[in-house]
């Protein structure tokens, strides 16, 4: 049975009623009589290049249902939920006046992509459950404390900041590239691809590649490319999505911006010290010369200077 509508945003979502896995609480739960239907899908539409973490400007997601069938009669949930499978997080359903059980994404953001499970209760507290998906394409995750910023040759391209290691230390570029399906990670170094060997290294759990011992050679631009693929509407084609992210690995400290702003602060401090020199200078002069005028004053049986003791 299948029926198709018109979903959120620009994407047509094809809703399946489905014969999900079943399992629950009791063993009523595993009676096959029970037929768990939803829409199976929706697109995390929020972000673009790279994460919205700093802005509220994200477009509006649409929303996972999901419904228990026995035959013709369509069951009101006493209680559902859906369980984001990757953290187990949970989320309780909103039932509908037409009997389903929603999770609404609202303007969530690409983290919220994921393998979901709705869990279902029905009068007979079988617990009725099926797989359903949030897709996002890739997106680099970033916040206020790590700039991105777009290119202006390639717009599938973020541009992090510079990224400074010393001479015979470990580099450690982040590629925090986010998405559902999980993203494939490509590096290249100055447009060549990069092998993971030796002494580089990539740990995908926490996005970051490791580059020991570091030479002078080892300087340039890299770049992680993420791609994943999905279909955007049930049953039909794989969309390929793809973004890449470009750092520039400089070989130093990374303080020699230090230098020129001491050399300013320095100049700026003598300058201090010439201005208040010249003005104690101008105000002794200024002092001797009224103390001379009174005495000579004095001694002139002239009247005083105003202000004379």
């Amino acid at each position: 049975m299948l029926h198709r509508r018109r979903g959120d945003g620009t994407t047509v979502l094809a809703v399946v009623a489905l014969l999900f896995a079943l399992c629950g609480q009791n063993e009523a739960a595993s009676n096959p009589r029970y037929i768990a239907m939803g829409n199976l899908q929706t697109v995390i539409h929020g972000e673009t290049l790279f994460s919205t973490d700093i802005g509220e400007d994200r477009q509006t997601t649409g929303f996972l249902w999901c419904q228990v069938r026995e035959g013709t009669i369509h069951y009101k949930p006493t209680w559902a939920r859906f369980v984001r499978i990757r953290d187990s997080k949970q989320f309780i359903a909103d039932i509908g006046q037409d009997n389903k059980a929603y999770l609404h994404f609202g303007k969530s953001k690409a983290e919220a992509a994921g393998k979901y499970r709705c869990e279902v209760k029905v009068p007979d507290s079988s617990i009725i459950t099926g797989n359903m998906f949030a897709y996002s394409h890739p997106v680099v995750k970033n916040n206020e404390s790590w700039p991105l910023k777009r290119s202006e040759v390639e717009p599938s391209t973020a541009v992090g900041p510079a990224v400074y290691a010393s001479l015979e230390s470990t580099a450690r570029i982040p590629c925090p590239i986010i998405g559902y399906p999980e993203p494939q990670i490509v590096w290249f170094k100055d447009n060549i691809p990069l092998e993971i060997e030796g002494r580089v290294s990539f740990d995908k759990v926490n996005g970051v590649l490791s580059i020991e011992q570091i030479t002078e050679e080892d300087g340039g631009r890299y770049r992680c490319k993420g791609t994943n693929q999905y279909p955007t509407v049930i049953d039909g084609p794989e969309s390929f999505f793809e973004v890449n992210l470009d750092q520039e690995l400089k070989i130093g400290d990374g303080y020699g911006w230090m230098l020129p702003l001491a050399i300013i602060l320095i100049i700026l401090i003598l300058l201090f010290i010439i201005i208040f020199t010249c003005q104690r200078c101008a105000k002794y002069k200024a002092d001797q010369y009224n103390v001379a005028e009174r005495e000579r004053a004095l001694h002139n049986d002239q009247v005083p200077l105003k202000n004379s003791v």
